[in-house]
């Protein structure tokens, strides 16, 4: 069964990701420290839910607010949490030459607020793909086998006619035993090659 939709993951394939740079804005944005921003964020588990899409992009912003003093409006909040992430010319392109006559979509373990902040900060990015299949949406986050059949269900598509791409073993792991074709990232280059004789190019 050829493949008809390509699923690519975002942060460190598509995009480089800087969670870094990230907490460094909103810090500075909110006047405190990075490590105060990060306790707040990711210690508390707070991510972790809003991953799994138990906070809309509004109940996000006004958390920020309450805990941090985030003095932003939600406009604001999208440039903020966006600046994480980095586009990869190399891979916006390998994505183009793709389409037609695959479909493309973004499979990530991300929130609402950056589904909703992506195509208005890095339309160079979201543009390039046929759906945003973000975890907060899926309300499941990879390796759960839920992501990728919700993921699947969305597109229309059998594990038999996707291809997943993924830095992470443990997600490339988890898609495979979903019944998808997947492919562990290590580069655009090398990418580029597996696709050329997965897809017979």
């Amino acid at each position: 069964m050829r493949p008809k939709v390509i699923l690519f993951d975002l942060g460190d394939v598509v995009c480089r990701f800087h969670p870094q740079r990230r907490l460094a804005t909103l810090a500075a944005a909110c006047g405190v420290s990075p490590e105060e921003a990060e306790r707040t964020l990711y210690d508390s588990g707070l991510v972790d839910r809003w991953d799994l899409g138990l906070a809309s992009p509004a109940e996000i912003h006004a958390t920020l607010r309450e805990e941090l003093g985030y003095p932003g409006d939600l406009p604001a909040l999208h440039q903020v949490w966006c600046s994480a992430f980095e586009p990869d010319p190399r891979m916006l392109a390998l994505v183009d030459g793709l389409r037609p006559p695959h479909r493309t979509a973004l499979l990530t373990n991300n929130d609402l607020l950056v589904m909703e902040a992506l195509p208005e900060v890095l339309p160079e990015v979201a543009s390039r793909f046929d759906a945003l299949l973000f975890s907060g949406l899926l309300m499941a986050a990879k390796p759960d086998s839920a992501a990728y059949h919700r993921a699947l269900d969305l597109v229309d598509c059998s594990p038999g006619e996707a291809v997943f791409i993924d830095d992470k073993p443990a997600n490339v792991a988890g898609a495979d035993a979903a019944g998808i074709m997947a492919i562990h990232f290590t580069g655009a280059e090398e990418l580029g090659a597996a696709l050329d004789e997965l897809l017979e190019r």
